[in-house]
């Protein structure tokens, strides 16, 4: 597997290249320093995964030069984020949008046992990506939507939803631009408010609320205590799960490997709207959430899966197919336009318990 490095730190590069010159299955190309190279080197040499900083000297930086790969020579993109502290983490969610497939934040100061935990998550999310699916793009400004067309499918029309109470989205790989795409899509104030559940690297939360507050919706990382309003956006912390108890939020410790669980959301979701919710199920790997959906229908929600041709990793969404979960598999454009029919309903009545 050929893979590039596009990084400006001597130091950095050395330390990546330690890791993964011992996996006789990674070969390293020659590193480069800056975005214009970044786009010369994988027009050359073809890599099977580009792992890339943001913050890149000569003119071209990591969201450019994303944006020009994905329009010339399409390969999966991982970032390496460093910005957790930083207004520039924003930019690191706009490199999603442009066409990169997930993020990786850089180490900071640490023992062995966060080295290994690093290398351990580097060499996983390296061997995963470098299959993931990625859609070429035309060259486009920022403000243009990324999220790649839908393919023609047999999937069922989107039907006039019936009024909903709170929307429920689960997503992890590759998701967040979906994810912001969608609360476009969905006229502002909602008339019910939105609860999002997004595997996250812990600290970018306050930075992907803030991002997704672009979409003209009111966001906020749930803090656990808050009662549901209609109209706002819920993000759901990176370290803990969410829960709906009693028209309020909580958040718990994980009692899974997957955090935060978009399981334990869609479950508690269930238990407490019923047939009044719906819920979305987007791009990522392994299978949380599937079972959550499950509950959701069978207590009467209308519950959505993402067709697995869009899906940068079909894995969530493909469990949550198999098993029966899904009431409809839509594509993107699909749940956009679920989302502004939702939209116009009107609001359910907020009453207590399942519906």
């Amino acid at each position: 597997m050929k893979l590039l490095l596009v990084e400006d730190s001597r130091s950095v590069v050395a330390f990546l290249e330690q890791i993964l010159r011992r996996e006789p299955d990674l070969e390293l190309l020659p590193p480069v320093a800056n975005g214009r190279d970044a786009v010369v080197a994988v027009q050359r040499w073809s890599p099977q995964l580009v792992l890339m900083d943001l913050v890149l000297p000569g003119g071209m930086d990591g969201v450019e030069a994303i944006t020009e790969i994905m329009a010339t020579a399409p390969c999966p993109i991982v970032v390496l984020s460093g910005q957790l502290e930083t207004p520039g983490r924003d930019r690191t969610f706009e490199s999603l949008r442009a066409g990169a497939v997930d993020v990786l934040a850089k180490p900071t100061v640490g023992g062995l046992e966060a080295v290994k935990e690093f290398r351990e998550r580097l060499l996983r999310t390296v061997r995963v990506m470098a299959h993931a699916r990625v859609v070429g793009r035309r060259r486009m400004s920022l403000r243009t939507p990324a999220v790649a067309s839908p393919l023609p499918s047999q999937v069922a029309v989107v039907p006039e939803p019936k009024p909903c109470s709170l929307l429920a989205i689960g997503g992890s790989t590759g998701a967040p631009p979906l994810v912001f795409e969608l609360l476009k899509a969905l006229p502002a104030p909602a008339p019910f408010p939105v609860v999002v559940a997004q595997h996250i690297v812990r600290g970018f939360e306050p930075g992907f609320a803030r991002w997704l507050g672009g979409t003209g919706h009111r966001t906020m990382v749930a803090q656990g205590g808050e009662w549901l309003e209609p109209g706002v956006v819920y993000v759901s912390p990176a370290d803990r799960d969410l829960v709906v108890r009693g028209g309020k939020l909580q958040t718990q410790h994980s009692r899974g490997v997957a955090v935060p669980s978009v399981d334990v959301l869609f479950e508690s979701v269930a238990g407490f709207f019923g047939s009044r919710a719906v819920g979305l199920l987007l791009t990522g790997m392994g299978e949380d959430g599937a079972r959550g959906l499950l509950t959701m229908r069978q207590t009467g929600a209308l519950t959505v899966a993402q067709d697995g041709a869009s899906c940068v990793v079909d894995g969530m969404p493909g469990a949550a197919r198999a098993m029966g979960a899904a009431t409809q598999t839509l594509t993107p454009a699909e749940m956009s336009a679920l989302m502004a029919a939702l939209g116009r309903a009107p609001p359910s009545p907020s009453g207590r318990g399942p519906g």
